[in-house]
């Protein structure tokens, strides 16, 4: 077989395997029902230092300086760091939303490594940890899970950027 013969063929079945389900893009557009979350550093924890934050243009810039500790972590909404024990505030108000897509728009720079969580806790505390790992990720609640922690796994040092931080409720039919 002729090399681009091959090569046609492998495509049609690349993308037969992984094309997107119908209507896979839109969830990528702006919609009414998306809520956006406030990047103000007020929101944020992380140990000072090696985290600073500022504000630019709606979108949060976070340093983080040289330092020893392994792995940092940040979090959102909460601020301590007790993972252990169930946070006062919950991402989502779990009473009227179970299942949502979470999108978080980060921008990082080669010496640092940023990786977002969601952790759920129960009556007892933390229960179990998911890695957010692409744009517009579904996320479904356990049906015992109260409250929901967004958290920031942070190795290296260097600058980041948060430009945003929103969710798509999804609808129960």
């Amino acid at each position: 077989m002729k090399l681009s013969k091959y090569k046609s063929l492998f495509e049609k079945e690349f993308i037969k395997d992984v094309r997107p389900e119908k209507d896979y893009y839109l969830m990528f557009k702006r919609s009414k029902r998306d809520k956006e979350y406030s990047l103000e550093s007020k929101y944020f924890y992380g140990l000072h230092p090696p985290f600073t934050f500022k504000m630019v243009d709606g979108q949060l810039n976070v340093n983080v300086k040289s330092n020893k500790i392994k792995t940092l972590y940040l979090t959102y909404l909460t601020l301590d760091t007790k993972f252990g024990s169930v946070p006062k505030e919950s991402l989502v108000n779990l009473e009227n939303v179970k299942k949502f897509y979470i999108n978080i728009d980060i921008t990082t720079n080669a010496s640092v490594e940023v990786i977002p969580f969601i952790i759920q806790y129960d009556l007892n505390g933390k229960k179990n940890m998911k890695r957010i790992t692409r744009p517009m990720e579904y996320f479904e609640a356990d049906n015992d899970v109260i409250k929901l922690r967004l958290v920031f796994k942070v190795k290296g040092y260097g600058n980041f950027i948060i430009r945003s931080i929103k969710r798509r409720d999804v609808e129960v039919s």
